[in-house]
């Protein structure tokens, strides 16, 4: 059997060796290409103009409104096709017709990395024609896709039968470091920061803390792109101290920052796009670091009274330090806390590691040869 993983990412952030999204992408195709002949092409990322004219083309019904996708036969001799890709427009459909017609054998699997996703971007007006291409053309996908792949439990997307998998991680990239707690309370999170995320609500539980008389030394490492209004809101609380801003940071660097950190920010705004449960990748991340996380959509995998996970309500509730620093102490005082990390990333690998996770991909291609 042969086949290909088609990934192609809609902005530049998305890809190459910085992005945690294309890393997760080339450790799902080495997992796939593990159990069947697979091979790995990744696209450029959509660069735009900005200009007037490419504006309005891009909005007509049936333009191309994120890629101008033309099938050339690359694909023509695969028994099947995994694509990782988001958005639905015209340009797209076309492109999984003409697959289908050159090659009707092919199985499709096409990824869905969040769903749903509507929530994700609010609409306005600059938006509402995106939007409505969207949804259009995403009702005849099931045409041509064979199988979807999920990882909220979904049995049908658009009308298609759908592999429900979980999140996975490669474990093999990162080494587990060698930790020795301090007095100072570490906190981190890394991400191509979003509103759905919920950091303010972290932020502002700091702030709460500290004006009602807190005296532990808390410090928020925020990795990653920076919502302007959590740099004003640090700077109008005195929270300069306590929450340190670095951009993007990847590789060594940001190793060496985790090493440092003894408990992580997953997903704090579920709730802002109906996201009960968290399968993030950070979370899987967080595991192979072995440290363990703060959330309020609870960790898919684990039983909701883990030790591994904070539960904060799901709601625009900051954060209570209290009880934050109870559930901190009371899970690493009077503990190896190296132990602890070794045990907490053993648990991880066993239920998601890449290796594991997708194997039901693996299976169901052999079972549908």
């Amino acid at each position: 059997m042969k086949g290909y993983y088609l990934f192609a990412p809609v902005e530049p952030g998305n890809a190459g060796p910085e992005s945690g999204v294309e890393r997760k992408v080339r450790a799902q195709h080495k997992a796939l290409n593990a159990y069947v002949n697979c091979e790995l092409l990744i696209l450029d990322p959509v660069r735009y103009t900005g200009s007037k004219s490419e504006k309005i083309i891009r909005r007509l019904p049936f333009t191309a409104a994120w890629r101008k996708w033309k099938y050339e036969g690359e694909f023509d001799d695969g028994d099947f096709l995994y694509i990782r890709q988001v958005y639905h427009d015209h340009s797209f459909v076309s492109y999984l017709k003409e697959i289908r017609k050159r090659n009707p054998k092919i199985k499709i699997i096409y990824e869905i990395p969040t769903y749903p996703f509507d929530t994700e971007s609010k609409i306005s007006v600059s938006t509402f024609s995106f939007a409505m291409k969207e949804r259009l053309n995403r009702k005849k996908l099931a045409k041509y896709i064979d199988r979807i792949v999920t990882f909220y439990g979904q049995k049908e997307i658009f009308g298609i039968p759908c592999i429900d998998l979980i999140n996975g991680y490669d474990f093999s990239t990162i080494e587990l470091p060698e930790r020795e707690r301090t007095d100072t309370v570490n906190v981190i999170s890394v991400a191509l920061t979003a509103f759905w995320h919920g950091y303010d609500r972290f932020i502002k539980g700091l702030a709460e803390y500290y004006e009602n008389g807190g005296n532990e030394n808390i410090v928020y490492h925020y990795v990653g792109t920076v919502m302007p209004e959590h740099r004003e809101y640090v700077k109008e609380h005195h929270l300069d101290e306590h929450v340190i801003f670095y951009g993007k940071m990847s590789g060594e660097p940001l190793k060496e920052l985790m090493k440092r950190c003894f408990i992580g920010l997953d997903v704090l705004g579920g709730h802002r796009k109906d996201y009960p449960v968290s399968s993030s990748l950070k979370s899987r991340e967080y595991f192979a670091y072995g440290i363990p996380m703060i959330t309020s959509s609870p960790i898919d995998f684990l039983p909701k009274d883990s030790p591994y996970q904070f539960l904060v309500p799901y709601d625009d509730s900051p954060v209570d330090m209290k009880k934050m620093l109870e559930y901190y102490h009371g899970y690493y005082d009077g503990k190896d806390c190296n132990e602890l990390a070794k045990k907490m990333r053993e648990y991880g690998k066993e239920v998601c590691d890449m290796s594991i996770t997708m194997k039901p991909v693996a299976d169901w291609l052999d079972n549908n040869k």
